[in-house]
């Protein structure tokens, strides 16, 4: 994400979340997540994945370290395992309804992006620098030339 920095905070956000969309294509063409094998289901993971990224980039961009952004999604890896549990109890919820990457899911972090958003809490690239300057150094990336 960072080096989508100089488009701005949004649009980084944005094109982060839609590649992180993509690169679970694969799974999804396979039927995990939204048990569809098509291009909806590859959709309704780029629209989670946007949604859910913008707040994972949120905490990276704030806390100035990747760590915030790697338990967030751990946490949403763990809670996917609780519509397992249901379908295993004999029902048969819709995924759509259920899963953190639903509706329901969407909306609640929705709800948190839009407030840190009416907060002033994505402005500006000056925070971005300041974060990410304080974070440690890890040594040059793989991925760049």
């Amino acid at each position: 994400m960072s080096s989508l920095r100089p488009l701005g905070t949004w649009p980084a956000l944005v094109i982060s979340g839609a590649m992180w969309g993509l690169w679970h294509a694969p799974l999804i063409l396979l039927g995990y997540d939204f048990g569809r094998r098509d291009a909806l289901g590859v959709l309704l993971m780029i629209v989670s994945c946007v949604i859910l990224g913008t707040l994972f980039g949120w905490l990276r961009i704030r806390s100035g370290n990747i760590w915030p952004s790697v338990f967030g999604h751990a946490a949403l890896n763990g809670t996917a395992g609780f519509l397992g549990l249901v379908v295993a109890a004999g029902e048969s919820p819709s995924v759509l309804a259920t899963s953190p990457l639903g509706w329901i899911g969407w909306t609640l972090v929705a709800l948190v992006v839009v407030v840190l958003a009416l907060a002033g809490q994505f402005r500006g690239k000056d925070q971005w620098a300041v974060n990410v300057a304080k974070a440690p150094a890890v040594g040059p990336s793989p991925f760049q030339p």
